[in-house]
C-alpha cells in the first residue's frame, strides 16, 4: 500500500513540476494545466498566481501568471529545478520528508563539538526553521538520512537527491522559498489586503492600454536578456514585434513596451516643462555616442533651477514600476545590464524621430528629449487618447517617482552636510 501510494505522490509532483517549468518559460499558464498545478499545490490560488480573464467572463479565469512573490522566490534559488521544488514544498506531503531530512542534518550537527555548523543550517532556513523545530519536537522516530518517495524526480532537477550530503545548501533554500510562499498564500487567504482581483489579456490594439499596463502585470524585460524564457505575449507585456517596423507608431508602441515607456518618459519632460514646475533632464555623460548609451543620467530640476540626479535610467525606471505595481519577468535585472539593454531602444528612438539629441556645449553633457514633430503628434489623432487619459496613471508615476527620489536624495545630502 505504501508503494502505491508513492508512486501515486512521485506521478502527482512530476506532472506538477512539468507544469511549472512550462509556467516559469512563459510567464503564465493556461487555466486546463493550471488544474493539475492546483490539484498538487492548492495554496498558488492563494494569491500566488494572477488569474487573467476575458472581458465578458471575469470569473472564469483563461490563463495564471506569475506575481512578485513567485519571482522573488526563484531570485532566492541558484536553479529552475529549485523553484519547481520549492513550489512542490507548499504541499505538506511532498515536503514531509524534506523536513526529517532538514531534521537530521540539524540533529547531526547539533552532535559536533563545534556549533557552528547547526547555527549555520538554521540560519540558512530562516523562519522555516519553525517547521524543522515542529519536525523535531513531534516525532518519536529518530529522523533519518535516506532517500524520499520523490528522490527521482529531485535528481532529475537539481541533479542529486535531497539526501546528498552535496544537496544541503538546496534543501535548506528550497525550505526557506516553501515556508516565505506559504506564509504569503495563508495571508492571502485570510486579509482582504492581499485579495487578488482578475487582470484582463493584452489588448493588441492599444484602445485598452491602461489595461495592459494596469498594476500587477508582468512587463518582460528587454529581449536581449530574456535568456531561455518565452512570455506569452497575450498576458504579459513583453516584445512581440520587430522595433524596425515603421508603419505607424500605434504599432510601435503595442508591440514594444520598453519603446511605448521611453517615448512616454519624454512627453512627461516636455509636459512638466511647459508647466514651468519642476523638470525632467536625461543627461549624456560625456565621451558616449548617443545612439549607442553606456548610461544615461536622469536629472530633476526644481522651480528654482537646482538640479538633483536621481540616478541613471535604468535604476529610475526600476524606481517607477516598483512604484506602478509591475513586475519585471523573468527577474530584476543589474542596472548595468538593464542600460545596456536600453541602448538599442535610445537608437530606435532617434531614428524614429521620437526621441531627439542636443549636443552640448564646451564641458556641458548632451541632452536627449522628445522630437518636436512627434511631440505635436501626440495631442492630434491617432496618438493623442495613448498620450492623454489612457496613460494618465503612468505618466502621474513618473512624475510622482521622480519628485520621491529627488526628496531622498536631498535628505540624504542635507544628512551629511553637504
Amino acid at each position: 500500500m505504501k508503494a502505491i501510494s508513492e508512486t501515486s505522490l512521485l506521478l502527482q509532483a512530476q506532472r506538477a513540476s512539468q507544469v511549472c517549468a512550462l509556467l516559469w518559460q512563459r510567464g503564465g499558464i493556461a487555466a486546463e494545466p493550471a488544474a493539475d498545478v492546483f490539484a498538487a499545490m492548492p495554496l498558488l490560488q492563494n494569491g500566488l498566481l494572477q488569474p487573467i480573464s476575458d472581458n465578458e467572463y471575469l470569473d472564469t479565469p483563461i490563463a495564471y501568471t506569475l506575481t512578485a512573490p513567485l519571482l522573488t522566490a526563484f531570485s532566492t534559488l541558484s536553479l529552475l529545478g529549485e523553484w519547481q521544488l520549492a513550489l512542490l514544498g507548499l504541499n505538506p506531503s511532498f515536503r514531509e520528508h524534506w523536513l526529517r531530512l532538514a531534521a537530521a542534518r540539524c540533529r547531526e550537527a547539533g552532535n559536533m563539538r563545534d556549533p557552528q555548523m547547526l547555527i549555520k543550517i538554521i540560519s540558512q532556513l530562516g523562519n522555516a526553521s519553525a517547521w524543522v523545530l515542529e519536525e523535531l519536537e513531534g516525532t518519536s522516530r529518530n529522523p533519518q538520512l535516506c532517500t524520499g518517495p520523490l528522490s527521482d524526480l529531485e535528481h532529475e532537477l537539481i541533479g542529486h537527491s535531497l539526501h546528498d550530503n552535496a544537496a544541503l545548501p538546496a534543501l535548506l533554500r528550497i525550505l526557506k522559498a516553501s515556508y516565505q510562499l506559504t506564509g504569503f498564500a495563508e495571508r492571502s487567504a485570510h486579509e482582504s489586503d492581499f485579495t487578488i482581483t482578475s487582470l484582463p489579456p493584452i489588448d493588441p490594439s492599444a484602445k485598452a492600454l491602461d489595461n495592459n499596463w494596469c498594476a500587477k502585470r508582468l512587463l518582460a524585460i528587454p529581449y536581449s536578456l530574456l535568456n531561455q524564457t518565452k512570455p506569452n505575449a497575450a498576458w504579459l507585456l513583453t516584445e512581440c514585434g520587430s522595433s524596425s517596423d515603421t508603419s505607424s507608431h500605434l504599432t510601435l508602441f503595442t508591440t514594444q513596451p520598453w519603446l511605448f515607456l521611453l517615448s512616454l518618459l519624454v512627453f512627461v519632460q516636455d509636459a512638466w516643462a511647459a508647466e514651468q514646475r519642476d523638470s525632467l533632464l536625461l543627461v549624456l555623460p560625456s565621451n558616449q555616442n548617443a545612439f549607442s548609451p553606456t548610461e544615461i543620467s536622469v536629472v530633476v530640476q526644481g522651480i528654482e533651477g537646482d538640479e538633483v540626479n536621481v540616478g541613471n535610467l535604468a535604476a529610475f525606471l526600476l524606481a517607477l514600476l516598483n512604484n506602478l505595481n509591475i513586475s519585471l519577468y523573468p527577474k530584476i535585472p543589474d542596472t548595468h545590464d538593464l542600460n545596456r539593454a536600453l541602448a538599442p531602444f535610445i537608437a530606435n528612438l532617434l531614428s524614429h524621430q521620437i526621441w531627439q539629441f542636443k549636443e552640448g556645449g564646451r564641458n556641458e553633457a548632451g541632452l536627449y528629449s522628445i522630437n518636436s514633430d512627434f511631440g505635436d503628434a501626440c495631442y492630434s489623432l491617432p496618438l493623442a487618447p495613448i498620450f492623454s487619459y489612457r496613460s494618465a496613471r503612468l505618466q502621474q508615476a513618473i512624475k510622482q517617482t521622480a519628485r520621491d527620489i529627488r526628496a531622498a536624495k536631498l535628505i540624504n545630502i542635507q544628512g551629511s552636510g553637504l
